[in-house]
């Protein structure tokens, strides 16, 4: 069925509207699950959770290594966590309790294809490492590592729910999720662009009347870990919009489906069965 004719499923708008209105409707059990998940950050050394995030000169390396594995890990299993629960509100059923948890048997291969697309953050943290204090290397490998970054999010941005619904392992995941987003990539990247900005706002704007300064902004970071009110707002913002990228990412991939391939539906009875 993939080459009917059907008017566009996978908009900004519509894509957006819908993660709104599923993310709203079981915002406490996703708010509660991503904060539970985020406590992971508490367990990595502040200064290499900050120097992970920021860029750092002063890195050791350890410390950096599970900080970084804490972040992979926290992020991927959020969006695990919400996948059936919001398969379950766009089939138009309610989400259960138990659907939280239906992602668990392929938890793994989800954090190892997070792992694999986070390959670039890896390369810059250890060009930064070697390279302390040179602007020169890591203002150049910076650009080409950021570019390398949305190169291999515009292909497999959509990892966990192909892989949670699909259960077809990492190399499955990967590879269809660059089949369903090839020729809607500018399409993504205007929407990761609109959500990214959001996000950026509402901490700017969190940090400004907590009392930042703007020449103090760089701080950020290891505020996250801090327990003061600033700390803690910007700790709860960032589980919250961890478990709204999830919502986003696999409504993305549910319209995607339905443009691409026609009938899901069925599909995802099986699933849930």
């Amino acid at each position: 069925m993939a080459g009917h004719t059907m008017a566009p499923r996978f908009t900004i708008g519509r894509t957006l509207g819908d993660s709104i209105k599923i993310f709203g409707r079981n915002i406490v059990a996703f708010a509660l699950v991503a904060l539970a998940i985020r406590l992971l950050f508490l367990l990595a050394p502040d200064k290499q959770m900050a120097a992970v995030m920021t860029g750092a000169a002063q890195i050791n390396w350890l410390s950096a290594i599970v900080s970084m594995v804490i972040v992979i890990v926290a992020a991927s299993a959020t969006k695990a966590t919400v996948v059936f629960p919001t398969m379950q509100n766009l089939r138009g059923h309610k989400a259960a309790v138990s659907d939280i948890w239906r992602s668990v048997p392929v938890l793994p291969a989800i954090i190892a294809a997070g792992a694999i697309i986070n390959l670039p953050s890896v390369v810059s943290l250890v060009i930064r490492g070697l390279f302390p204090g040179n602007v020169a290397v890591i203002g150049t490998s910076g650009l080409v590592i950021g570019i390398v970054t949305l190169v291999l999010l515009l292909m497999w941005w959509l990892y966990a729910p192909v892989i949670a619904v699909e259960k077809g392992g990492v190399l499955h995941g990967l590879k269809r999720s660059s089949y369903l987003l090839s020729g809607q990539r500018w399409r993504v990247f205007a929407l990761l662009l609109v959500v990214r900005f959001a996000t950026g706002a509402t901490v700017l704007g969190v940090a400004l009347f907590g009392g930042l300064r703007l020449t103090d902004l760089s701080s950020l970071a290891s505020s996250m870990q801090s327990m003061s009110p600033i700390g803690i707002a910007i700790f709860i913002i960032g589980a919250l919009m961890s478990a709204f990228d999830g919502v986003l990412v696999t409504v993305s991939y549910y319209h995607l489906r339905v443009e691409k391939e026609g009938a899901i539906a069925e599909d995802l009875v099986q699933v849930f069965d």
